[in-house]
């Protein structure tokens, strides 16, 4: 096949991505690289990180809809590869090439960056091969979280070292994904049966989703405000005052799953922007 075909691949995957998720895989990568900077100036290795991040996801985003064709067939049907518009091929390809760049990448920010990758390479691949065929109810969607966290790590990583803050942040961030993909699983309960995919919200009612939101919700607030020491709590607050509505109205089959999953998203770009926004100015 030309490249012509692999380009029109790429651009049919951005096209059904919507904006808002690329605000999140910048937000959580950048609050992160802000706070290990620890106020040093930001140079190319921060872009180069930046980077090396959005192409090992676009990697990842691109490889999960190679394996969950058969569940997107039943619950997205407008998905690039079960809507006919990008062959498995050509997914398999466009994957392995963003990888190949995103590598490339965490090699010029330096080793331990790049182990980070690696150990987000390794948590993404033991999801299909090994922890889905154990058959253990949430074990897909604890995975997924692990591997969306890791993003905070290697933000984190970028110019800072190891550390309890690091590990802060890391936990901030894998609370929150909790939640999220708690909300999307119960969204996607009937592909993800038919799938025999073992995700956590699938056989969830919907208060015990509300509930896992809820919790979720408080401790990344309390996560969230250890690691930044208190920096500019109004926004983070209001924001989770503005999901902890939403999701008792969710509860109560006021609300749809999907008003959940989007407020929760916008949740962790609103928190995470104003903080990164706020501790910039401060250090500048």
């Amino acid at each position: 096949m030309s490249a012509t075909n692999y380009a029109r691949a790429v651009v049919q995957f951005n096209r059904v991505t919507p904006v808002r998720y690329f605000a999140v895989d910048i937000a959580i990568f950048c609050l992160p690289l802000v706070l290990g900077s620890g106020g040093r100036p930001l140079g190319p290795l921060a872009v180069a990180g930046l980077a090396s991040w959005l192409f090992v996801r676009g990697a990842a985003l691109t490889i999960d809809d190679y394996f969950d064709a058969e569940s997107d067939a039943i619950e997205k049907p407008h998905r690039p590869i079960p809507s006919g518009r990008v062959t498995k091929r050509q997914a398999l390809v466009v994957s392995l090439t963003m990888l190949a760049v995103g590598l490339l990448l965490a090699v010029v920010v330096g080793p331990m960056f790049l182990l980070a990758v690696g150990v987000l390479l390794a948590v993404l691949a033991s999801d299909p091969l090994v922890f889905n065929k154990l058959g253990l109810p949430g074990i897909s969607t604890l995975v997924t979280v692990t591997s969306v966290s890791t993003a905070s790590v290697m933000g984190w990583l970028v110019y800072g070292g190891l550390g309890v803050e690091l590990l802060v942040m890391f936990a901030a961030t894998w609370v929150w994904d909790l939640s999220h993909d708690t909300v999307g699983a119960f969204l996607d309960r009937d592909g993800d049966r038919e799938a025999d995919i073992q995700s956590l919200g699938r056989n969830l009612s919907r208060r015990t989703v509300g509930l896992v939101v809820g919790g979720c919700t408080v401790a990344f607030a309390i996560l969230l405000g250890t690691v930044t020491e208190g920096v500019g709590t109004v926004v983070p607050v209001a924001l989770a005052g503005v999901v902890f509505a939403v999701t008792a109205g969710f509860a109560f089959g006021r609300v749809r799953a999907e008003t959940v999953r989007r407020v929760v998203e916008w949740n962790v770009v609103g928190s995470y922007a104003a903080l990164t926004g706020l501790l910039l100015a401060n250090w500048g």
